[in-house]
């Protein structure tokens, strides 16, 4: 019997190191597919809302002008928001679809508010038009605002699994978009 035990010892020993040497490299292991749809998501709403702070920076004055450059940049920066969102796809989790749907309804929302922002700085003119189109811009981005919170809030109760809170934990550039 002994030369049995010393014969499986010897086969475990073969397979402990084959099974080490199977176990890859020391790189960085690969981020999940799940974990790049959320960093997606993190990275363009971090991109539009930097890109927004821009615009609200750059006006300075109470001025038609000023007022319709600010609204340009922010069509630029929700057209790139939308296509970045459209474009993530579904992740690969159990409630992939719903995550997808969700996400994509945030995108319609947004669409809809830069189109009330877009309405009510064509119609402004004079102190007055300016005054009004920037409360209806508030009122459009506080609207946005309150959609992200719902995605969110939507993202976390289809994620029986906890899959996406996992990949939102895990995407680096989630972690400001998370803390807060």
């Amino acid at each position: 019997m002994s030369v049995i035990r010393a014969v499986l010892a010897l086969l475990a020993v073969i397979l402990a190191l084959v099974a080490a040497g199977c176990g890859g490299d020391d790189a960085e292991p690969e981020t999940s597919a799940t974990t790049e749809w959320a960093s997606g998501l993190c990275d363009a709403v971090t991109s539009w809302t930097d890109d927004l702070e821009a615009a609200g920076d750059d006006l300075s004055s109470l001025s038609v002008e000023a007022l319709r450059d600010a609204a340009s940049d922010v069509d630029s920066a929700t057209e790139r928001f939308l296509d970045d969102v459209r474009g993530l796809g579904t992740p690969d989790t159990e409630a992939g679809t719903e995550a997808r749907d969700v996400v994509e309804a945030l995108a319609d929302t947004v669409e809809a508010e830069k189109q009330e922002i877009e309405d009510a700085v064509d119609d402004a003119s004079g102190i007055t038009g300016v005054t009004s189109a920037i409360s209806a811009v508030a009122a459009s981005l506080t609207a946005m605002g309150e959609a992200f919170e719902q995605t969110f809030e939507s993202l976390e109760n289809i994620d029986a699994d906890g899959e996406l809170e996992q990949a939102f934990e895990d995407a680096d550039s989630c972690d400001e978009l998370v803390s807060s």
